[in-house]
This record gives C-alpha cells, sequence and structure tokens, in this order.
C-alpha cells in the first residue's frame, strides 16, 4: 500500500490512497501495539481528504481548486485558533495595564510575539491570514497609543501606517509566500 508519514516529535499525520484508509489504520495500530503503545482515540480519526479538511499543529489543510488554473491543490493556513493566540498574546502586552511602559519597550515586545508567531505559520498559503492579522496588529497598536497618550487628533490621521512602521518601529508581517521569500 502506498502511504505517507509526515511526523512531528509524537504527533502524525498517515496519509493514503482513497478507500485502503480502514487497512492502514489497522496496520499502524498493531505496529503501536507491537512497540507497546497506544493511540490517542479521541485523536484519531480517519478523513477523506477529498472532502473534510483536517487541522494538525495548528496549521488547516484544506483540499481546494484553483481559480486561476483551475488544478487541486492542498491548501494551508494557520487555524482560527492560531490567529486567536497572537491576538490574545498581543491583548496581554497592549492593554491599559501596560499604558506605563515606554512605546518603544511595548513595542519590541510585540515585535519579538509576532516575529516568533509568524516564523513558526510562514508555511504554505499564509498571505491572507497574514494580511489581515497585521491590519489587526497595526490597528490594536494605534489604539494603545491612541490611549497612552490621551489623544484628541484623529486616531487613523496621527498615527498612520507609515508612522507605526516607521517611528515606532512596529514589525511588519510578510506579505510574500513563504517559497518565494
Amino acid at each position: 500500500m502506498d502511504a505517507k508519514l509526515i511526523r512531528y516529535a509524537d504527533d502524525f499525520v498517515l496519509m493514503c490512497r482513497p478507500g485502503s484508509g480502514g487497512a492502514m489504520l489497522e496496520r499502524l495500530k498493531k505496529y503501536v501495539a507491537a512497540k507497546r503503545l497506544t493511540l490517542n482515540e479521541a485523536k484519531t480519526r480517519l478523513v477523506n481528504f477529498q472532502q473534510d479538511s483536517f487541522r494538525f499543529l495548528g496549521f488547516d489543510f484544506a483540499w481546494r481548486r484553483s481559480p486561476r488554473t483551475g488544478n487541486r491543490f492542498v491548501h494551508v493556513e494557520p487555524s482560527p485558533k492560531a490567529r486567536l493566540h497572537l491576538r490574545e498574546a498581543v491583548r496581554e502586552e497592549l492593554n491599559h495595564w501596560t499604558k506605563h511602559r515606554s512605546c518603544a519597550e511595548a513595542v519590541r515586545r510585540v515585535n519579538r510575539i509576532t516575529r516568533g508567531w509568524s516564523n513558526y505559520y510562514h508555511y504554505g498559503h499564509s498571505t491572507r491570514v497574514f494580511g489581515r492579522q497585521q491590519v489587526w496588529l497595526q490597528n490594536r497598536v494605534r489604539r494603545w497609543l491612541w490611549r497612552k497618550y490621551d489623544c484628541t487628533h484623529g486616531l487613523f490621521s496621527f498615527f498612520t501606517d507609515e508612522r507605526l512602521l516607521g517611528q515606532y518601529q512596529l514589525w511588519s508581517l510578510p506579505r510574500t509566500c513563504a517559497w518565494r521569500r
């Protein structure tokens, strides 16, 4: 049987041809039992990838059709839960309890979080997700600065994107595909 094993530490995905999934799962259970290990039955499932998507290590995998060529391809992007983790981490750094910090320190902490997140998730088709996360990130920093300085002038006219990226040195998430770096 033709199958591919994709493994990361103790997590893995076993991909095989349609119709042979049940037999491969039984072979896998026997192999794991021979090694005196067990599969987590709550996490183990059989998926027809042509119809359903699945989540693995914070990524969503889906089978899609290209609007340009019409060919089918595997679409990989950060999962909604992974996007939420980034937002929650940034919210912890930029809230009303952290207004006492200097702007340089706050932006440095946010940059460290976003760089780490993007280095892990900059794979596959992440540019659309990264674009949305960048807009949210800039708005969050903009509102934090606006509240820090008790500004009365326009939020978007004073703290422009160019000012956030230039003067405040906010790091920009990559907007190109990982394979085109």
